[in-house]
């Protein structure tokens, strides 16, 4: 009996110590991540030109993301026989099919965990625990000076905030792009190399520049974007390899309709799927209003 009351002692106490340190660990990612973000934050606001340039290439579809669409056709197109065009095709259409999921997987998560972006920190706001309302942690992140920024902030102090601005993490753009880029990387290494090289200097970092996003976010989404691009470039090249073959094999017997298809791809790259998803949500809208008039 003594033994056993020792045991569950013992047990207990390792249990405290092991929630103490796992307790300090968060609390520690969580300082240094909002260190980090006010150090990028810290750019902004303190001049206009850089301020607008900033924004131009986060907010612009084609400044943001046209160097990623040029990289997927360029390792599209870019094999040099026809076995290795072949097999860069193959790589790139599992790698579309692993983005999919990838935006799917963290559009699911931000709209589950409530996390505002850091800007919307920057103001007093509280969330609901239990049955009580308490007050989250501000964020002293600094406003751009860019029109775009400045409107969206004027918007926010009299208390106009989107829906989609209240969960941020993981973040979708990080785990598109990494995605999109990763397969390229897959396909050609230099091409990879310079569309990671632009997702993370130019889009990501605009993005926590402008406060959008916390390092954490980005993290998140890439951590997403690296698991689910590695499961799904094993499974489906080990599983589905003979059909990949066929698919790829039409893409080069019919070419002038797959690149046209392959441009349409490349321009919704270019604008993270959001015509396709303005699409299928016009769908969901039609469907509900027949089956309302069904009933």
């Amino acid at each position: 009996m003594r033994v056993e009351l020792i045991w569950e002692a013992n047990e207990l106490v390792s249990a405290v110590v092991l929630s103490s340190i796992l307790a300090s660990l968060i609390t520690t990612l969580a300082d240094l991540n909002d260190r980090l973000l006010l150090g990028i934050n810290g750019l902004a606001g303190r001049s206009w030109l850089f301020d607008s340039t900033v924004a131009f290439f986060r907010d612009n579809d084609l400044a943001k993301a046209g160097v990623i669409g040029c990289c997927f056709l360029a390792a599209w197109y870019g094999g040099k026989t026809t076995n290795g065009t072949t097999t860069r095709r193959k790589i790139l259409i599992v790698g579309l099919i692993a983005a999919v999921c990838v935006i799917a997987t963290t559009k699911v998560l931000s709209h589950t965990i409530f996390l505002p972006r850091p800007e919307i920190q920057s103001r007093k706001i509280y969330r609901l625990e239990g049955d009580q309302l308490v007050e989250m942690k501000r964020m002293p992140v600094r406003v751009p000076l860019d029109e775009t920024s400045q409107k969206e902030y004027r918007a926010l102090v009299n208390g106009d905030v989107e829906t989609n601005d209240l969960g941020s993490f993981p973040s979708d753009h990080a785990g598109f792009f990494i995605a999109i880029s990763l397969g390229i990387w897959l396909a050609s290494r230099r091409l990879g190399l310079i569309a990671l090289g632009w997702t993370i200097l130019v889009i990501l970092m605009g993005k926590m520049i402008g406060a959008q996003h916390t390092p954490l976010d980005i993290a998140a989404g890439a951590g997403v974007a690296i698991a689910e691009v590695t499961i799904i470039q094993y499974a489906l090249r080990k599983r589905f390899s003979s059909w990949l073959d066929k698919l790829a094999g039409l893409t080069l017997s019919y070419s002038a309709l797959s690149s046209a298809l392959v441009f349409a791809v490349a321009f919704e790259v270019s604008s993270t799927m959001i015509h396709v998803r303005a699409f299928l949500g016009l769908l969901a809208a039609m469907r509900r209003h027949v089956l309302l008039g069904m009933s």
